[in-house]
């Protein structure tokens, strides 16, 4: 698989209209682009005051249908002068934002966690790299959705341009992401090796998805649990959460459906969704996230009217979805950390996480070292899916910097 992902990485960049020197023999000759693929990107004075560049580069990249398509990816880089051998490389994978074109991070602001963490390691010194994925900020290629191929192709295509873009990078990289940005980053590890003459550090995953059928049912048993707590006790606050949750899962599962269907045409979203709910479940391809969330929690509440007991009889998904070869094929293939692994890895999981349950995250990392890979697990009690990110933002750039200088 490495060697065929090679190919993928070569044969992009060498087919890429904004190429204009001839590939060479091998990856590691010299290119570079024109610089019609680069365009400014907005951010707030917080950051210029520390990124010289701040851009959407435009790269090519191989998708899962085997077609050359464009993909962008933003890129910070230090104020200052490069150190010698140039700015060493962070990736930064992003969370899950939805399928539709105009959820690509590019086409929108940079705030919240993902600028604290971006301004962070540009005070360290570190050029960010960081990808839309395939699909994303591109309307006329689909997202593949937690495709591990697809994911490592997006972060390994969007370094090699950049590199051949800037003349002011490093060749030494890392990867931090998180939630599917953390699915990204261990799928980066397991295929860096494709990337020839780079040299990789490690990977830093933020509470990664991982077994998504099992964190399907976890999440929709967490659900039904908080409802019955919330009834009992007469809290309408917690009944609230617990439509939150169940409409979370249903939204990752639609998103997983266009993503299957982004690399089999021919899947159709009843495979996995009763008929009644296809119609929310497509929106997938055309809404972000917190929107399509919105639609399956309306969807519950008009299901439930009001006899909330009806929380308990509510689902939007096919009995034996799982079963359907096309389904279990595709979360079989994109299971993160199913190879040894040859750089460590650190992961940071929330144990009050609701999305990505902890004892899944301890699973992957159980299973990983099982496998010989040098993976640390790092809980933190009361930290949910968003705020073990957000809340350690400081010693997330700790580890990323060990990383990159430790090995």
């Amino acid at each position: 698989m490495n060697q065929m992902l090679k190919k993928k990485l070569l044969a992009a960049v060498c087919s890429s209209a904004l190429f204009l020197t001839a590939c060479g023999g091998g990856d590691d000759g010299d290119w570079s682009f024109g610089s019609s693929n680069v365009k400014a990107y907005a951010v707030d004075a917080d950051v210029s005051a520390i990124a010289a560049k701040h851009e959407i580069l435009t790269y090519k990249m191989q998708s899962v249908a085997g077609k050359d398509i464009d993909a962008t990816t933003l890129i910070f880089i230090p104020k200052g002068s490069a150190p010698s051998g140039g700015w060493p490389v962070v990736v930064w994978a992003h969370g899950t934002t939805g399928a539709a074109d105009q959820c690509a991070p590019s086409k929108n602001v940079l705030d919240g966690s993902e600028k604290d963490l971006v301004k962070a390691l540009l005070a360290k010194g570190y050029a960010v790299v960081a990808p839309d994925y395939e699909g994303l900020g591109n309307t006329s290629a689909p997202h593949p959705y937690l495709n591990l191929e697809s994911a490592a192709t997006s972060i390994l295509s969007a370094i090699k341009a950049a590199n051949g873009q800037y003349g002011s990078l490093s060749k030494d990289w890392s990867v931090i992401g998180w939630s599917q940005g953390g699915h990204a980053a261990l799928a980066a590890a397991q295929y860096q090796k494709a990337l020839l003459g780079y040299n990789f550090k490690g990977t830093v995953a933020i509470a990664p998805a991982s077994y998504l059928a099992d964190t399907l049912d976890e999440d929709l048993q967490t659900a039904q649990t908080k409802a019955a707590a919330a009834l009992s006790a007469n809290d309408a606050a917690a009944f609230t959460q617990a439509i939150g949750i169940a409409a979370t899962a249903y939204t990752y599962a639609a998103i997983v459906s266009s993503g299957i269907k982004a690399e089999t045409p021919s899947f159709q979203y009843v495979q996995s969704f009763l008929p009644v709910k296809v119609p929310i479940a497509e929106l997938a391809e055309s809404i972000c996230s917190p929107e399509l969330g919105q639609k399956f929690g309306v969807d519950i509440q008009q299901y439930m009217n009001t006899d909330y007991t009806k929380f308990f009889t509510y689902t939007a998904l096919q009995p034996n979805f799982k079963a359907d070869p096309v389904i279990a094929k595709y979360l079989t293939d994109n299971t993160p950390g199913t190879v040894k692994l040859d750089k460590p890895v650190v992961i940071y999981q929330g144990e009050a996480d609701t999305t990505v349950p902890v004892n899944i995250t301890t699973d992957l990392a159980a299973n990983m070292s099982g496998l010989q890979t040098d993976v640390q697990l790092v809980t933190f009690a009361g930290e949910t899916h968003s705020t073990v990110f957000a809340n350690n933002i400081d010693a997330l750039v700790s580890d990323i910097n060990d990383l990159m200088t430790d090995n």
